[in-house]
């Protein structure tokens, strides 16, 4: 069975392997996750050397057919809009490719 890791858990980890305080360690992830939030609001792309790169992908308008729902099987049209997306570098990978 897997597992889920929260923000406080992955805070736990960053502290325990630099050698500071739990709340040290917080606030780098903070720093970390917050320099990447910047940089995909500007619009840049960001690459993390062999775990992976953030970009901003542009979703076109589309029309869906919900399955559920008052509407089920009615064309409903989806607006074009902005998405995170992720793609895993060649060490992440490969370490979690089975």
């Amino acid at each position: 069975m897997t597992q889920t890791l929260h923000k406080g858990d992955l805070a736990g980890m960053v502290a325990q392997r630099i050698g500071v305080t739990r709340s040290a360690g917080e606030a780098a992830l903070n720093a970390v996750t917050g320099a990447i939030q910047e940089s995909l609001v500007r619009g840049d792309r960001v690459v993390i050397t062999g775990f992976g790169s953030f970009e901003v992908r542009k979703i076109k308008e589309r029309t869906v057919r919900p399955l559920r729902g008052p509407n089920a099987g009615q064309p409903t049209k989806v607006a074009a809009h902005d998405r995170v997306g992720f793609s895993p570098g060649t060490e992440l990978a490969g370490a979690v490719k089975r």
